[in-house]
């Protein structure tokens, strides 16, 4: 018996050493080319933990098999840095106070809230005031909305009190929906990426710092989109009423995961084909609505700097929603720019976290 229950054993920690290799796969195969190797990526940071109690284990019953976690964890261990970051060797903010200092953030507002839907108040007020007491000089919104009645484009902008670049999805008499970079340094150029049947975007920002200027990507990759039916089935099977109504969900839950990685993909290589044309130093702020193991986060940071991975410490998450461990804003920077402070409080005013980086010139 106590060999049966060995095998099986050795058996499960190979599978889950085999999926956590397979995740490693998902940042170099486009969701294009096979989508299912992208939902394995999704799952690296749980294949990781159960991994780690597998060796955990084999070392406390003094068994060879410790080698099996022990390998598949060492061949990814490039990917913890963007998961997991130690205190040590970090820039130092006051050693570069001399240099110019630049902060950024950017962040998901969630629309304000100003939705009719919303069962909690509006958040424009909240957030303004938060912007202000950053004293940010570079502001990036994802799904920025604006209304007449309640919160107009003037209103925003008058706010803010910043030099203004709005891009709007939608845009009819009474709203806007869009995203926008608001910056305190003047903006001497701007343009937009587009992406084709979504209601997503990218604008681009030449913002004039001192004497150099800087390219701001203000970026909001494909959503999943999911329905209130689809998260009420994941959070407690509220649709799993028989088999064939959780078979439906499944199936429905799954192309649209389908759908997003495969219009992620397609989005990161138009903004990375035209970021490696760009002369500039480049910042690069948005929701990619996908965690560090995944093409999106891999394609979109060629070149680049995580700035978590520069200044953070600990482990970042940016959302709040179904899945509160992941990190899916960023901040990322050319070699020009360095990142000497990294923070994402956990404010409540949106479903998701700012990202809050302070850069020194180099």
């Amino acid at each position: 018996m106590r060999r049966f229950l060995h095998s099986i054993l050795v058996l499960t920690n190979l599978v889950f050493a085999l999926g956590l290799l397979l995740s490693y796969l998902s940042v170099y195969i486009s969701p294009e080319k096979f989508w299912l190797i992208a939902l394995v990526g999704l799952a690296y940071p749980f294949l990781l933990i159960i991994n780690i109690f597998f060796l955990a284990y084999w070392i406390f019953r003094w068994k060879i098999e410790f080698l099996i976690p022990l390998v598949a964890i060492l061949l990814g261990i490039a990917h913890l840095s963007s998961f997991f970051q130690f205190p040590f060797g970090k820039s130092d903010l006051d050693k570069d106070s001399k240099s110019t200092q630049v902060k950024v953030i950017s962040y998901n507002v969630n629309l304000f809230r100003l939705y009719s839907w919303s069962n909690k108040p509006a958040t424009h007020k909240d957030i303004v005031n938060y912007v202000k007491q950053e004293k940010a000089d570079i502001v990036c919104f994802q799904e920025f909305y604006i209304t007449n009645d309640k919160f107009s484009q003037a209103d925003a902008k008058k706010a803010m009190g910043m030099n203004a670049h709005i891009d709007y999805i939608v845009k009819r008499k009474t709203n806007g929906y869009g995203i926008a970079t608001f910056s305190r340094y003047p903006i001497i150029n701007r343009g937009d990426i587009k992406f084709e049947n979504t209601a997503n975007s990218c604008i681009y920002t030449d913002i004039k710092v001192g004497k150099d200027t800087i390219r701001v990507y203000n970026i909001h990759l494909q959503s999943l989109r999911l329905k209130e039916r689809n998260l009420k089935f994941l959070l407690n099977n509220q649709a799993a009423k028989n088999k064939n109504q959780t078979m439906d969900e499944i199936k429905d839950i799954s192309f649209k995961l389908r759908d997003a990685f495969i219009k992620r993909a397609q989005q990161v290589d138009l903004v990375s084909n035209h970021m490696a044309k760009c002369k500039h130093p480049i910042i690069v702020c948005g929701d990619f609505n996908d965690s560090p193991v995944s093409y999106s986060y891999k394609k979109m940071r060629r070149g680049l700097n995580d700035s978590f991975i520069q200044a953070g410490v600990g482990i970042a998450s940016t959302y709040s929603g179904l899945m509160p461990s992941y990190r899916i804003d960023y901040v990322l920077n050319s070699d020009a720019l360095n990142a000497v402070k990294f923070n994402s409080p956990k404010l409540e005013y949106s479903d998701h976290y700012p990202v809050v980086v302070t850069f020194s010139k180099r």
